[in-house]
């Protein structure tokens, strides 16, 4: 009776592989090697006719698992194509939002910035942080809130909506305008920064209006120590902690560290500006 069913179970040892693991399977032949032994030796043994059952219903369920796997296959097929559709789809979607977004601000005089935008700024530096004009910065990082009508829209605001000077994170394209208007002599201890304005920025005739504000070089002055740093690390380190400016040397005079900041920040502009040609704003 064994030998009715002993083909189908040779084709079941090797095929049932991948369902039962190899340990299974090998344990399996094994099992039916000694029935054969055993069949051959003693002639029709008991149980065969539970073990045909058993072989049955394992021949059905190969057969129904190769059903199975050939319809797997078929759905990984069509779910690859269906994913290079939907990448492809993506990236015409993608070319679609942008030529509107750049329609519209070709029309509507729009000021975005693919690249960085660089400027100067000035803080007053205390011993807990570097005060702009509205508010201290927490990091040498901002972002651009509007305090006349909240965050709603592209930020700056450049519909009028914010009065004359508008929202925005401001900052001049010459050092010059800026130590005369804020008149440094009379501030005591300040900052003179080189940042990289990103997002929507709206150029003015002196300056800029950023989004978002970035510092990348910074001459910083307390209690007659001065410190000239573009190194991210210590730029941190500044916004964290002013008073670690004081571990600089000294300067004794408040001219010459104004000079000296100028001087800085302005050769740190020259070097940057080809390099941010191939920055993409954030």
């Amino acid at each position: 009776m064994f030998d009715a069913i002993s083909s189908e179970a040779v084709r079941l040892e090797i095929e049932m592989e991948p369902i039962l693991g190899t340990e299974r399977t090998q344990r399996l032949a094994e099992l039916r090697a000694t029935v054969r032994r055993y069949e051959d030796r003693y002639g029709e043994l008991e149980g065969m006719i539970d073990l045909a059952k058993a072989n049955a219903a394992m021949v059905s369920r190969q057969r129904r698992y190769e059903q199975l796997a050939q319809e797997q296959e078929r759905i990984r097929r069509q779910m690859e194509s269906m994913t290079s559709e939907v990448r492809r789809i993506e990236c015409w979607l993608e070319f679609c939002l942008e030529d509107v977004i750049a329609r519209a601000r070709d029309n509507h005089a729009e000021g975005w910035s693919p690249t960085p935008v660089l400027g100067y700024r000035l803080w007053a530096v205390g011993r807990d942080a570097l005060h702009g004009v509205k508010m201290p910065w927490p990091g040498r990082s901002l972002a651009a809130t509007c305090l006349s009508n909240g965050d709603g829209g592209e930020l700056p605001h450049s519909d009028g909506r914010c009065g004359r000077l508008g929202c925005g994170i401001y900052a001049a394209k010459t050092v010059d305008p800026l130590y005369t208007e804020f008149d440094v002599s009379t501030i005591g201890d300040v900052a003179l920064g080189l940042v990289a304005l990103t997002g929507k920025v709206v150029e003015h005739d002196a300056g800029y209006r950023g989004a978002e504000a970035t510092v990348v070089a910074l001459g910083a002055s307390l209690e007659r120590h001065l410190l000239l740093t573009s190194e991210p690390r210590i730029l941190d380190a500044v916004f964290e902690d002013p008073t670690v400016i004081k571990c600089e040397r000294e300067v004794e005079t408040e001219g010459q560290r104004l000079l000296e900041m100028e001087t800085f920040v302005e050769r740190e502009a020259r070097r940057a500006r080809p390099w941010t040609l191939g920055i993409s704003s954030a």
